[in-house]
């Protein structure tokens, strides 16, 4: 019996091109901490700190772009970890490091958005549906 072939939902397209962006931009941020390691460290900067969280997230958004590139079942629920994971991060990191804390309401409302357009992404029924499909096939 010939299974219907289910084709890749726009979103999940949207949420793999936004994987690569955050790698890029957190590899800039590993490299670009790499390469002024001194100034950083000069000015108080935790260079370790900027290094170490970029290779994390860079490591963590291509890991979220291959399991979503191959369709793995568990990619969904591992796009929603790491998405709350780096709300998460991305908070403590603001009020305990960051001095002052301009733009709060901005990014209140910027971090709200960004998380539920992931999980209306995530929730969708094409999504699900895409991710129900035996892996073995793409």
């Amino acid at each position: 019996m010939v299974e219907e072939k289910i084709e890749r939902p726009i979103g999940l397209t949207i949420l793999e091109i936004l994987f690569l962006l955050f790698a890029a931009w957190n590899g800039l941020r590993l490299g670009e901490s790499i390469f002024f390691w001194k100034t950083l460290a000069e000015y108080g900067a935790y260079p370790l700190y900027i290094a170490l969280t970029g290779a994390i997230w860079l490591i963590a958004a291509m890991f979220l772009f291959w399991a979503f590139w191959r369709g793995k079942t568990w990619g969904r629920a591992a796009a929603f970890a790491g998405t709350l994971g780096y709300s998460v991060w991305y908070w403590l990191d603001r009020l305990v490091l960051q001095k002052p804390h301009a733009n709060l309401s901005f990014v209140v409302v910027a971090n709200i958005a960004f998380f539920l357009f992931v999980l209306i992404i995530l929730f969708s029924r094409k999504t699900r549906r895409f991710f129900q499909k035996d892996t073995h096939e793409r």
